[in-house]
């Protein structure tokens, strides 16, 4: 019995005294085969990779829920948002067009903004975008990334709107596009006469109109004093209402997007300048009032978030 306690303790000995051995090379970064080894103890590494790994997961999550599913919300949302609307707006061309148009836009907007705006805010407009990011709710750089995503859903709204559309009516309501109306007028003598909007007046209603609507956005969803769980009900309507004073003087627009992808499928440009510059000289204008005049002290001079 004694051989074998004296052989087990000399066993002990060997193994304590090899991992002191360990212990001291991770300690010592001067120990010729350890020179690829940290400092510090083998714990401590262990924290420092576990640490790293998380951070790296953190990150890459960060910016998927930051920027990269804001981006795919605007994508979808733009298609979708627009795409029935033009399906509602193309469906009927009687006198009731306008009030059929600014409610499928409308209530499309209320459904999208109440489902998805939690996510990127449910702009699916860069005129929204353009008065979110100067009233200081959103940084340019997060803007810039927005925007192109609106236009080609825009354009991707459009182009299915052609796919599933009867060419007639396709034809009929030429693809959906925005454009100055012609108004015919009868005199009393029975003849009867044609007088199209002019371009000037067209970028005055659609500047006027995006600025109401963004004003709207900006003041139900930003501001502290006035922010409402109902706010995607507010803007549909303020859309639905925009909608229904211009429909039959520009079509309506207040949105590049919703212009620009029916302009390309349905090959109608006649003015489409003004469907740029009214609405995004509007959305700025709305930005900079919130941001020196409706909004509180703290939105004035606010970085952007």
């Amino acid at each position: 019995m004694s051989k074998i306690s004296i052989t087990y303790n000399r066993k002990l000995r060997q193994s304590l005294s090899f991992m002191q051995s360990l212990n001291s090379m991770a300690v010592n970064p001067s120990a010729p085969c350890c020179n690829s080894l940290e400092v510090g103890p083998l714990s401590a590494r262990k924290i420092i990779t576990i640490t790293k790994t998380t951070n790296d997961v953190d990150n890459k999550t960060t910016t998927f829920a930051n920027i990269v599913q804001p981006m795919i919300v605007e994508l979808i949302g733009t298609i979708f948002f627009i795409l029935i609307g033009l399906l509602g707006a193309c469906s009927d061309d009687s006198k009731n067009n306008s009030l059929i148009a600014g409610l499928s836009f409308g209530f499309s907007l209320i459904i999208f903004v109440a489902s998805l705006g939690h996510i990127s805010g449910g702009h699916f407009n860069p005129a929204v975008t353009l008065g979110v990011c100067i009233a200081g709710d959103i940084k340019l750089k997060k803007a810039l990334l927005y925007m192109p995503m609106q236009l080609i859903g825009g354009a991707m709204a459009a182009g299915i709107f052609r796919l599933i559309s009867r060419t007639s009516t396709y034809h009929r309501f030429r693809g959906g596009a925005t454009f100055l109306v012609t108004i015919e007028t009868l005199k009393e003598t029975g003849e009867l006469t044609k007088e199209r909007i002019n371009w000037w007046e067209g970028i005055c209603i659609e500047i006027l109109l995006t600025f109401v609507f963004v004003t709207v956005i900006l003041m139900v969803t930003i501001n502290s004093k006035s922010k409402s769980t109902f706010a995607p009900i507010y803007i549909g309507m303020a859309l639905c209402v925009c909608i229904f004073a211009s429909n039959m003087l520009t079509g309506g627009s207040l949105n590049p997007a919703r212009s620009l992808g029916s302009a390309i499928f349905a090959n109608v440009w006649s003015h489409h300048y003004l469907y740029w510059i009214g609405p995004l000289i509007g959305a700025t204008l709305a930005g900079v009032f919130y941001r020196f005049i409706w909004g509180t002290k703290d939105n004035h001079l606010s970085d952007n978030k």
